[in-house]
């Protein structure tokens, strides 16, 4: 028997054929996921369709919409400039 944690003879009497080998998981390096945007399950954020619905992930699902508070900040200081250039 070898102490190479990579080779393990459980994995070879492994009933199911879908489930990973013990030697393919790894714990610590978790990727980034984001949520799909139709289903809302995580996503890996390298992936380009979502596993779960088949949704296809584009760069425009990938921007974040402006926050409502910066939107609003926007439109008061376009209108506060308009009043002034008017005044």
């Amino acid at each position: 028997m070898t102490d190479d944690p990579i080779y393990d003879p459980d994995d070879l009497l492994d009933d199911d054929p879908n489930d990973p080998l013990d030697c393919d998981l790894d714990d610590d390096a978790a990727e980034p996921t984001i949520d799909c945007p139709a289903c809302g399950r995580a996503v890996f954020e390298e992936a380009n369709q979502c596993p779960h619905c088949g949704h296809w992930i584009t760069e425009a699902d990938l921007r974040r919409p402006l926050p409502v508070v910066w939107t609003i900040a926007a439109v008061l200081a376009i209108l506060g400039l308009l009043w002034i250039t008017l005044w």
